[in-house]
């Protein structure tokens, strides 16, 4: 049986259905086949994949456990690291440093990601060779941080997929203005392309791009790019290449048969750059509503594009208020349909500025916890995790990146603080003790002195001579002194024994609060010789039995909460129950124990929980912000929910957080699934009936090809990119259905028409029997004079007629076949418009196959262009631009 089939049998019983895919997921990220795997790259998987999907069903100690008992079965156990003195790490660390430095080395290109800057300082302290405990550490959060970046960068490359795609539909647009732009264009297209190929974001390249060709389509939107006559063409070039004007600083759009004026300035640039040579300067006063409204809707598509890498790159500053407002109100009057202009580079200044402060004050509060740390007098072994942290926390903000632990490290700080005030008076208690046990000794050698030679007597002066001063064994020796003292004087019957005897028990009676002023009473009365026996023995007696009832109280309210911390960790406290149990004999059988040494062990053990519990939903709080949108906003409230409790002294149950976090991590998981699913129909859809053509068609084709690289990518993406994929999925899918409709519209329209007027309007197109070309010749169709103004603009070179039909004729301009064929088109068209939408039909595109027919219904009339198939974009904007016009006929 191989490793890989050893490790499936041992998680089956643990992880179910759910064991093929973490192991597929394994190997597939370490790129080996299964029966490739070897131990440390199984001891990899266990310890990354299956240990983030164990604690989805317990907590995270337990899945720790649950891990190590395979490692031992599997026989793959880790090696243990070296000592610091030896300054090694394991095997197994090593190889995890070597993919850190690996991944490191492949993100290192993008700088301005807070991320890298982490992983570098992660990377650096690990090799700085921390304490043992602080390498564990940094590796797992190493680990984390490269996921995080892996997810970041799928996301991004997906983004960029889309780019691309609606880069390329922007340059079919604009491409037939020629010039200098258009092939720096199709230039930066290409170098996105070429990295992209790589896996590599070209954020600078992707914007300058996107920014010339919204300068482009304004050009085109304009009226400048049209031709007036049939045989004018626009030819943009460098300026080297426009003739000398009487005004150098304003030249002018060249025809080659003449020269129009137009609302476009076309100014050279003060560098003579080719990428500048071109700046275009629109005269806003000369457009019509209708190309102002076209200019706007690129505006504000653009503007929201780049708000978006601000709310990535600020995310963690976009929660202070005023941040937040003026977030919303730019997105309100995106919505609106109104650009930013200048108030977006004004945010991305306050953004700017919002950060330099925040990244200030975080430097200012690790020099304010370097300093706290550098004062505390603790072991090496309990500050070299806070140690280690704070130095990630320093390369985090030599990076420029605005550490988001610091709250936690505090916290962590604060914990540390505490535990060196309990030593300190740990260290004055002990040195109490040692001051009590010289006292016992002088006593017990003064009180004992008559009756050397006694075993009973040697053998405990021989015990006090130990060297264990605790407090539980000073207690045992003062009650041994009591006993033995009382067991003396009933030999000796003597007073003084009796005293004695009475001075130990009452010394041995634990620090109680309550009975102390007791105490003091009866032990002034002891010592000064006040009192009868037969008064002061009953008196003592009952002050043991008060005490005997107030510890046994104290025990059984240390029992509950050791229950109820049982509870809440999910684990059997066993070093504070068998203590306990200790305890209650001792009761039983007329000792009085001290329960202040119980309590303190609980205390240091919720104390420990606590700082355990911390750093756990400090990883919990970062899986809900990287999940927001798909349930992370609930974890992140019972993350705040589980911190609250935290900070008032309790320990949260963190039950219902693992529930939650499991509920989420499948649910990202059906997601995948679903969308995929989702996607294979949408692209399937598109490819039955993108050939109808038209808008829809071509707003969806850009949609189509992200979502066809997000297929690839699904098993990668975090859940920012999934639910990116999801909202273009969801705009694919009502474009896809309007598709839909449009080809069956198609589809009816062509069932619908007569036989006969079909054949007549399709006869145009059959081969002549006589000796001439089988395909029509394109020729630039002469635009009459006596045609309207709007008219003229559909005749260029290859279109081959354009007419207005009327009751069946052609009331301007001429078509190659019947016009009663056309009319019979607009009749039908209109028709099952009315039956599908019940509103009037804007237009209806026949393909053949060199050619398209198209037919606008216009009121009473109907405009009917044939032209080459490869017109069809440009015809379609033209119609568009002048529907108003048209309309008007």
């Amino acid at each position: 049986m191989s490793l890989y089939q050893s490790l499936s049998k041992s998680l089956e019983p643990i992880l179910g259905e759910r064991t093929r895919v973490v192991l597929e997921e394994g190997v597939r990220r370490l790129g080996i086949s299964p029966d490739k795997l070897d131990a440390p790259q199984a001891e990899t998987i266990l310890k990354r994949l299956v240990y983030r999907e164990l604690q989805t069903k317990m907590s995270p100690n337990a899945a720790r456990s649950r891990i190590e008992e395979i490692l031992k079965e599997l026989g793959i156990g880790g090696e243990k690291a070296a000592s610091a003195g030896e300054g090694g790490l394991s095997a197994h660390a090593r190889g995890v440093l070597v993919d850190l430095e690996a991944g490191l080395k492949r993100f290192s290109l993008y700088l301005d990601w807070p991320e890298v800057g982490r992983l570098r300082g992660v990377i650096n302290v690990i090799k700085q060779d921390p304490e043992a405990s602080a390498v564990r550490s940094l590796l797992r959060e190493g680990q984390e941080v490269l996921a995080q970046l892996e997810e970041k960068l799928q996301a991004a490359l997906l983004r960029q997929t889309r780019d691309i795609t609606e880069l390329e539909m922007s340059l079919q647009r604009v491409q037939s203005v020629g010039g200098p732009k258009v092939r720096r264009l199709e230039n930066l297209i290409r170098v996105i392309q070429e990295a992209h190929a790589q896996e590599t974001l070209a954020a600078a390249e992707v914007q300058r791009a996107r920014a010339l060709a919204a300068d482009m389509r304004k050009l085109v939107e304009s009226s400048v790019v049209q031709n007036p006559t049939s045989e004018a063409t626009i030819t943009l070039d460098t300026i080297e290449d426009i003739p000398q004007m009487d005004s150098p600083t304003e030249p002018q759009v060249v025809l080659e048969d003449s020269t129009i004026e137009a609302p476009v300035v076309l100014g050279e640039a003060a560098d003579g750059f080719d990428d500048e040579a071109l700046v275009i300067d629109l005269d806003f006063d000369a457009l019509s509503a209708e190309q102002l409204s076209r200019i706007r809707e690129i505006d504000v598509a653009e503007d929201a594009r780049q708000l978006e890498p601000l709310k990535e790159r600020y995310a963690a500053l976009l929660s202070q208020p005023h941040l937040a407002s003026q977030l919303a109100d730019l997105e309100a009057q995106l919505a609106g349909g109104n650009p930013l202009g200048e108030r977006l580079d004004a945010f991305a200044e306050l953004l700017k500025a919002a950060h330099a402060e925040a990244l200030a004050e975080a430097r200012v509060r690790y020099e304010w916890l370097a300093d706290r740390l550098g004062r505390l007098e603790l072991p090496s072994g309990r500050t070299a995790p806070l140690q280690a942290r704070l130095a990630v926390v320093l390369e985090t903000l030599h990076a420029g990146g605005i550490p988001p632990e610091l709250a936690e490290l505090e916290r962590n700080l604060e914990s540390l603080e505490a535990e060196e005030k309990t030593n300190r008076e740990n260290r004055e208690r002990q040195a109490r003790l040692e001051a009590a046990l010289v006292t016992l000794r002088a006593e017990a050698e003064q009180a004992l002195s008559p009756f050397r030679g006694h075993d009973q007597v040697e053998s405990f002066l021989l015990s006090l001579a130990a060297p264990d001063i605790s407090e539980s064994a000073l207690t045992t020796l003062r009650q041994e002194l009591s006993e033995l003292l009382s067991q003396l004087a009933k030999e000796r019957e003597e007073d003084s024994l009796k005293r004695m005897g009475l001075r130990a028990t009452l010394q041995a009676l634990p620090n109680l609060e309550a009975l102390e002023l007791d105490r003091k009473n009866l032990m002034q009365q002891v010592e000064q010789g006040v009192g009868r026996l037969a008064e002061l023995e009953p008196a003592v007696q009952a002050l043991v039995e008060r005490a005997r009832g107030l510890v046994s109280s104290r025990l059984e309210a240390l029992e509950a909460r050791i229950l109820e911390l049982e509870r809440i960790l999910k684990e059997s406290l066993i070093e504070l129950k068998q203590p306990l149990q200790a305890s209650r004999e001792a009761l039983m059988q007329g000792r009085v124990p001290d329960p202040a040494l119980l309590e303190r062990a609980l205390d240091d053990l919720v104390v420990a929980r606590r700082a355990a519990i911390a750093e756990e939903l400090s990883r919990y709080e970062m899986v809900a912000r990287s999940m927001k949108g798909l349930g992370g906003e609930e974890l992140e409230e019972k993350v705040t929910q589980a911190r609250a409790c935290l900070q008032a002294g309790e320990l949260p149950d963190l039950s219902e957080i693992h529930a939650l976090l499991g509920r989420l991590r499948r649910a990202q998981e059906t997601l995948r699934t679903e969308m995929s699913a989702r996607i294979e129909s949408v692209l399937e859809a598109y490819n039955t009936h993108k050939g109808v053509g038209g808008e829809t068609a071509l707003r969806l084709k850009p949609l189509c090809d992200f979502l066809r690289s997000a297929a690839e990518r699904l098993p990668r993406l975090g859940v920012s990119g999934l639910l990116e994929v999801r909202r273009a999925l969801e705009e694919a899918e009502r474009l896809g259905a309007q598709l839909a409709q449009e080809y069956a519209a198609a589809q009816s329209v062509l069932q619908e028409l007569k036989g006969a007027d079909l054949e007549s309007l399709l006869e145009v197109f059959e081969v002549s029997p006589q000796p001439e070309p089988a395909q029509p010749t394109p020729q630039a169709t002469p635009a009459p004079s006596d045609q309207p103004e709007v008219l003229r603009q559909f005749h260029m070179r290859g279109v081959e007629a354009v007419a207005l039909v009327e009751a069946g004729r052609a009331t301007v301009g001429s078509l190659p076949f019947a016009a009663s064929s056309a009319q019979t088109i607009f009749d039908d068209l209109l028709n099952l418009a009315n039956e599908l939408s019940g509103q009037s039909a804007r237009l209806s595109v026949i393909t053949l196959p060199q050619w398209v027919l198209v037919l606008v219904p216009l009121q009473k009339k109907g405009l009917v262009i044939l032209a080459e198939k490869a017109l069809l974009s440009r015809l379609l904007l033209l119609i568009e631009r002048h529907r108003d016009e048209l309309e008007a006929l």
